[in-house]
This record gives C-alpha cells, structure tokens and sequence, in this order.
C-alpha cells in the first residue's frame, strides 16, 4: 500500500511539471501565432525628409497656412504680423533658419518687440549659437524689464549652454523679483541655491 501511495505521488508530480512545461510552450507558441512576425527594424535614413502630411492634419494644416504666409509677406513685405506669425510657424514646426529669417524681418520693420526678439533667441539657441541667443535674451529684458520669458531663458542659456554659474544666478534673480508665477518662482529658487551649493 505504500509503495502505491509513493508512485502515486511520483506521478502526480510529473504530471504537475509536464502540465506546467506545456502550458508554458503553448503560450509562447500563441503568442508567436497571435503577434504575427516581429516588424522590421527600419534602416538609416539618409538626411532629414520634408514633413508631408494630408491637409486635413495638424501638420498639414501648418504647412498651408506656412505657404499662405509667404505669399502674404510676398505681396505685402512691411506687414509685420505676419512675419511674426510665419516666424511663429516655422518655429512650431522646426523650421529654425526659417524662422530666424522670418522673424529677422519682423524686427526690420518693428525692432523692439521683446517678444520677437526672445522667440529668435530661442531659434538661436535651437541651432547652437548660444552666444547670440544669450545677447537677445538680454537685449529684450533691456527693452523690456517686465519680460518674464527673456530673464528665465537668459538664465537657463548661461547655466546650461554657456556653463556661466553667476550670469545664470543673476538673470534668475532679476526673474524672481519681477514676481513670476508661483510655480516657477520655487523651481527657480531650487536652481538658483543648488548653484550657490546650498
């Protein structure tokens, strides 16, 4: 009787493994079946393409109003606006060199605007010129000294870009004392003592 209890057990032991082994296989064998083969990884591309997309979509949509824009300023080259707003395009769509141009337009017929002036710093700081852009981020808080964009971002080149510690401090404390929203006044002030080593 003890020996039928022993293989007994033996044998449900096996069956509990076998079950488990099959169980296993089947569920990789569906998961293959189910998933289908697994997708080409895509190869190098050989320069950037040209963004093409159907009208009905938001690119699409950006991309017509782009060529709209141009034969605007075409026809009427002194309309600010929409430099500006071509400018704006271009930018949204990383059209950087574009929106430089087009924005450089903008501030021949009206070169004051801070806003225009720290939308072109930041296409200069998207192509590298770092130098530039930290040049237009102070002319636009100069002109302006309630800019709250130009002072943050002034700060964030000279901390991150041009690895200037004390400018970046200074462009940050002229931001704070223009009473920026709540939120990034404590962000702010977290950069500006983990740079002071506090």
């Amino acid at each position: 009787m003890a020996s039928m209890r022993t293989v007994r057990l033996d044998h449900v032991i096996l069956l509990a493994v076998g079950c488990l082994v099959a169980g296993y296989l089947l569920g990789i064998g569906t998961a293959v079946v189910i998933q289908g083969k697994p997708a080409p990884v895509p190869g190098p591309v050989a320069g950037p393409a040209a963004p093409v997309a159907p009208p009905g979509t938001a690119l699409g949509t950006l991309q017509a109003e782009i060529r709209e824009l141009r034969n605007i300023v075409e026809s009427n080259p002194e309309s600010v606006a929409a430099w500006v707003r071509l400018g704006n395009l271009y930018f949204d769509t990383d059209q950087f060199m574009e929106s430089i141009d087009a924005y450089s337009r903008a501030l021949e017929l009206q070169p004051d605007n801070p806003d225009v002036i720290t939308d072109r710093a930041i296409m200069y700081r998207s192509i590298g010129d770092f130098q530039r852009a930290a040049s237009e981020f102070r002319r636009a808080a100069e002109i302006s000294p309630t800019h709250l964009n130009s002072l943050l971002n002034l700060g964030v080149v000279l901390r991150y870009d041009l690895n200037d510690a004390p400018g970046a401090i200074l462009a940050w404390k002229g931001y704070l004392a223009r009473n920026p929203p709540p939120e990034m006044a404590e962000k702010i002030s977290r950069e500006i003592a983990t740079l002071q080593g506090r």
